[in-house]
């Protein structure tokens, strides 16, 4: 990854979330005018062929494997988000002086990264002009959708999620008491190296 200056953050200066011997940078990346890239993550195996790219800040111009970048003009007010359709192998992502490298494989091991990439499970979002309403507070002004703090689990996570799966998939699941009021507490939002989007490995959460 070649990125001048730049330090993993989420709003605040903080290191990188560490489970274990499981390290994985949740965080979004600092760029130029103050600009944060939500996602994708650099040094990275993907595996699935459309990625919604999301950027927080000033907008930043760049381009994917020497392509403009087009963003969707329907977001403003500090949220950008584009839509890049991938093919097999490696992927440049430039945005204004900076580099993110990234691989899109066929699966969990038939890519092309290097071995210290870990493969993100991205979160799957319905089809439709605006999934970052499925979780995200929006508003929408003249300047656009501007995407907001995360809604609680009842207005985000169960609009997808069925009680009746949650309930049986949590069976066997070391919980607290108000469980289904913390997802996150157990679950990345965007994207994680572990199943499930579990912050660390499944093991360390069952009975």
């Amino acid at each position: 990854m070649r990125l001048s200056h730049l330090v993993f953050v989420f709003l605040l200066w903080i290191s990188p979330m560490v489970w274990g011997e499981e390290s994985f940078r949740a965080e979004p990346v600092s760029l130029p005018g103050g600009s944060l890239l939500v996602a994708p993550h650099a040094d990275s195996v993907v595996v699935v062929s459309r990625v919604w790219l999301i950027t927080k800040g000033e907008r930043v111009e760049g381009t994917l494997n020497g392509t403009p970048i087009s963003w969707l003009p329907r977001f403003g007010n500090g949220t950008n988000v584009a839509t890049l359709g991938l093919e097999i192998g490696k992927q440049k992502l430039v945005l204004g002086n900076d580099t993110v490298e990234f691989v899109l494989g066929r699966n969990d091991q038939d890519h092309s990264g290097p071995k210290e990439w870990q493969v993100y499970r991205l979160h799957n979002m319905k089809p439709g002009p605006n999934p970052c309403m499925e979780c995200h507070v929006c508003e929408k002004s003249n300047d656009g959708i501007s995407v907001g703090a995360l809604n609680p689990p009842d207005k985000a996570c169960f609009r997808c999620h069925e009680m009746k799966d949650i309930t049986r998939q949590h069976a066997n699941t070391k919980l607290e008491k108000n469980w289904l009021e913390t997802c996150r507490d157990c679950h990345f939002l965007h994207a994680s190296p572990n199943k499930y989007l579990l912050r660390k490995p499944r093991e360390s959460y069952l009975k």
